[in-house]
């Protein structure tokens, strides 16, 4: 990947959207943000997601037991959204849980 595939198109801009996530993963977003990473818990978010439709083999994330999950509003890029739509019509699974499985394949990966 070049430097300038880092870049964001001007027209794929960051919407805001709510959503539930795991609260657990998210505590492990905001380690990450204030320990390893000079992003926004969004930024990561979308990282994960880009990471995870690259991949284009969704599989259903079952929220763990007792886990406990909070509406949060983050930005979301609009070629993510429109990919979570698609996936969600292809495979019937929810965006939410799409995005908690993106971040979990994503933590998942950096060990």
């Amino acid at each position: 990947m070049s430097a300038i595939d880092r870049l964001y198109d001007i027209n794929n801009q960051a919407i805001k959207k709510s959503i539930n996530i795991d609260d657990s993963l998210y505590k492990k977003l905001i380690d990450l943000t204030q320990n390893k990473f000079d992003a926004t818990i969004s930024e990561l978010i979308n990282v994960c997601i880009e990471e995870y439709a690259d991949k284009n083999h969704p599989t259903y994330y079952e929220k763990p037991n007792r886990e406990t999950v909070t509406y949060r509003s983050i930005m979301l890029r609009e070629n993510n959204i429109d990919w979570l739509n698609k996936a969600n019509k292809k495979t019937g699974i929810t965006v939410t849980r799409l995005i908690n499985a993106a971040i979990k394949e994503f933590l998942d990966n950096l060990k």
